[in-house]
């Protein structure tokens, strides 16, 4: 868009001085006078260029700074684990499945197992700042004895 302006201001400067020079003497003076107002007129029309020109720009550097990448965020931390907490510890019995565990505490980082006894061992990963362990046995499937963490 401002290159076609630019392009056509430089038009109408070409023909305002090609039809100047084209005239003869005798209409000097009439044509003189519409050769001030096509040079006046071609002076706005230059203005109107350089006025565009800027507000594109403007316009350029807004969309350009709507564009940029917001400020990065912190990922979410990931929940704390149902097993860390004691109120979930109270709540495990005696007698209780192996599922009705799980919904409680939640998955255990490792599970040993043996003849007809399991042991569901919750543990802090790698990554923790804590070194908590706790774990739950079962035989049979069904709770027999509990070690909660040392919170």
């Amino acid at each position: 868009m401002r290159r076609e302006l630019a392009i056509y201001a430089a038009f109408l400067t070409f023909s305002v001085t090609c039809l100047a020079q084209s005239r003869d003497a005798s209409t000097q003076s009439r044509d003189g006078r519409r050769l001030d107002a096509l040079m006046m007129e071609t002076e706005e029309l230059k203005r109107v260029v350089a006025d565009q020109a800027r507000r594109i720009a403007e316009l350029e550097k807004e969309v350009k700074a709507l564009q940029t990448p917001p400020v990065s965020v912190s990922p979410i931390p990931a929940p704390t684990p149902a097993w860390l907490s004691p109120v979930n510890w109270s709540r495990i019995k005696k007698n209780m499945s192996d599922a009705d565990v799980v919904e409680i505490l939640g998955p255990p980082a490792t599970v040993q197992s043996a003849v007809d006894t399991r042991t569901l061992l919750y543990t802090s990963d790698s990554h923790s700042t804590t070194t908590l362990n706790g774990s739950v046995t079962l035989t049979d499937d069904r709770v027999t004895m509990m070690t909660p963490p040392n919170f």
